[in-house]
């Protein structure tokens, strides 16, 4: 088993160390990162040998233009034209480009595995929780997407899906969940359970303990398919309330997409908050999943919150650390 935790080449976060070794430093009784890339790390911080995993991009929306549906295109950008201008084109061709990158960068950086989110929705629905695509939709073109990405690829790299809340893979129904598995024919894949993800598809959750007992209640339904668990996004976040209140009472969308934007930007950090899952039963919670990794994957301010997040969730892991 390896544990790592998650890290971007943004500015945001590379800026918090001064040089390779306060990264370093950091990563003690670590494996390593999982890295989102969002450009070049100009500086060396990153040591290319502890990239353990590779998280791949999330656009909202794609599947409406991998599908080029103008209809739909033209509900979320206002108009087909702006959807070009703002995502750089429509069709397959546009949806596969980043994700070759995606690959490419892996590559380069020796990653094991990369991760890709398995669902879609539009920014407005995101707030409501109402959606125009279903999880068959979501899975199907993920599958055709997928199989077409990795179709000339040697297996030597893993694919693991991520489970989101939104249409596609939530890890709640086990008949999606095998769906998704059965329709991707790229041998070397499996899931990355997102812990927190699973706590968002049911909002009266409201204590850590609630959660623990509900992600073992998925657990047991999914029964043998629970084998294909490769990888573990250990986090928790207690937003239940928060999201039923802004879909009740959901706010007035801007008009620009820009703006629309940084609504959903401000929402998914407010819903979705990745803090420590540190109550009884995390560490039992992992010895029963058994993964090959586990990410400690949060959202924090500073490099000083984000080592004490990291030494909150050793702790919790008892046995491990």
């Amino acid at each position: 088993m390896k544990f790592t935790f998650n890290l971007t080449t943004s500015n945001e976060d590379l800026d918090r160390f001064p040089d390779r070794n306060s990264l370093l430093s950091l990563m003690e009784g670590f494996d390593g990162v999982e890295l989102m890339y969002f450009g070049e790390d100009v500086r060396n911080i990153i040591p290319k040998e502890r990239v353990i995993g590779l998280h791949m991009n999330c656009p909202y929306a794609w599947l409406d233009r991998w599908n080029s549906d103008e209809y739909w295109l033209t509900k979320e950008y206002g108009s087909v034209e702006e959807c070009v201008k703002i995502c750089g084109g429509i069709g397959k061709e546009s949806i596969l480009r980043p994700f070759c990158e995606n690959l490419r960068i892996a590559k380069q950086y020796n990653a094991q595995y990369v991760v890709y989110h398995v669902s879609d929705c539009f920014i407005e629905e995101s707030f409501t929780w109402k959606y125009h695509h279903t999880d068959e939709e979501v899975i199907d073109a993920a599958c055709d997407m997928l199989n077409e990405l990795f179709a000339e690829e040697d297996g030597s790299i893993a694919l693991l899906l991520e489970n989101l809340w939104q249409p596609g893979l939530s890890f709640t129904d086990p008949e999606m969940t095998r769906r998704l598995l059965d329709g991707i024919h790229y041998p070397n894949k499996g899931i990355m359970l997102d812990t927190g993800h699973l706590f968002h598809t049911d909002t009266s959750i409201r204590t850590q303990e609630a959660g623990v007992a509900y992600i073992n209640r998925m657990l047991e339904a999914h029964g043998d398919l629970c084998r294909h668990i490769r990888g573990i996004h250990l986090n928790q976040s207690l937003t239940g309330e928060y999201c039923e209140q802004t879909m009740a009472h959901p706010p007035v969308m801007k008009k620009d997409y820009g703006e629309r934007s940084f609504q959903a930007f401000m929402h998914a950090f407010a819903a979705d908050k990745h803090e420590p899952f540190t109550c009884e039963g995390v560490d039992e919670l992992i010895r029963r999943i058994d993964p090959e990794y586990v990410t400690f994957e949060f959202i924090t301010d500073n490099s000083e919150q984000h080592k004490r997040y990291l030494d909150m969730q050793k702790t919790a892991l008892k046995s491990f650390f």
